[in-house]
């Protein structure tokens, strides 16, 4: 690792004393842009109704003004199938505001679209469809060398393009956990990892956090038939309050939140492109006149199972 990091500033120097990096704005708009990070959720105790989740930045441009006015402000709308729902007016975009929440009627197939306006922006929209649940899973786990070693499988639909995500759910209680409760997520390790956490999503397309550790996947490679994962997460069954208990959350999630997370590590594990020294990586977004990602959400969960011991 330490040499790596050597290789790396002998190539940053090199930049900055041996060449010279130009970077032309001449063709970007000064105008600032909107950055629209949600979910629409739905979940099997409220099959009619779906979380609407959303933070909402201002964005400067690179060619513009770096600073926002402290009594600029945004609305933002809601549509159900193309009808006014819902309207935010006077959210502060100075700074970062914060999560935007509330709850909608829905149905599968619903299309929901939210738009974000100001003066002196240009209008930003994005839409999503309300996706229908998730197949069942099957899950068990058991103790091995100090890790949890976890399996868990589902059978994907052959009739749809789809893609989902996974937590892996643990919880310690004196008694059995109920349904509702959620517990905290766990951190998978693979065989594989290297120096790097950002490329350790062994058998997944990509990881990332929202209120846990998700594990995102295609159905490409598995389309219409049975998908089975095997996979250990480092786990100290003595750590808590209780007997440990494990679930599994698994989520039929839209391409677009994949898309966005992939970009995402991308632009994010691209350092040389930052500085000239590697092809530009470039964001994937799903909203027009802006930034980000709205996308939807169904889950499901596996009963909780009391972990077990060594194998």
């Amino acid at each position: 690792m330490r040499k790596i990091c050597h290789i790396f500033t002998f190539l940053c120097l090199m930049a900055f004393t041996s060449c010279e990096v130009e970077f032309d704005f001449k063709e970007l708009d000064g105008a600032p842009l909107f950055l629209l990070d949600g979910n629409i959720k739905t979940e099997p105790d409220s099959p009619s109704t779906s979380n609407f989740q959303m933070y909402l930045y201002a964005v400067p441009s690179a060619a513009g003004e770096r600073e926002f006015s402290e009594e600029a402000r945004c609305t933002l709308k809601v549509y159900k199938n193309s009808e006014l729902i819902d309207t935010k007016p006077d959210i502060t975009i100075a700074s970062f505001y914060g999560l935007i929440a509330e709850e909608y009627p829905v149905n599968v197939g619903d299309e929901i679209r939210v738009t974000a306006e100001s003066d002196g922006f240009p209008a930003a929209s994005a839409t999503t469809v309300i996706l229908p649940p998730p197949p069942a899973a099957e899950a068990s786990c058991s103790m091995e060398g100090g890790n949890l070693k976890i399996r868990v499988s589902f059978e994907d639909n052959a009739d749809s393009d789809d893609a989902y995500a996974l937590c892996f759910r643990k919880i310690f209680s004196k008694s059995a956990p109920l349904e509702w409760q959620v517990g905290t997520s766990l951190d998978l390790s693979f065989e594989n990892s290297s120096a790097s956490s950002i490329l350790d999503i062994g058998p997944f397309d990509v990881s990332w956090e929202d209120s846990g550790r998700y594990y995102g996947i295609f159905d490409d490679g598995f389309n219409g038939s049975r998908k089975e994962f095997e996979v250990t997460a480092p786990f100290d069954p003595a750590s808590g309050d209780g007997d440990p208990y494990f679930r599994v959350e698994l989520q039929r999630i839209s391409h677009e939140r994949l898309r966005y997370e992939i970009a995402c590590r991308d632009k994010g594990s691209n350092a040389l492109g930052f500085i000239g020294l590697a092809p530009v990586t470039f964001a994937y977004t799903n909203v027009a006149g802006g930034s980000g990602c709205f996308s939807s959400v169904n889950s499901g969960f596996t009963g909780w199972v009391k972990v077990s011991g060594e194998d």
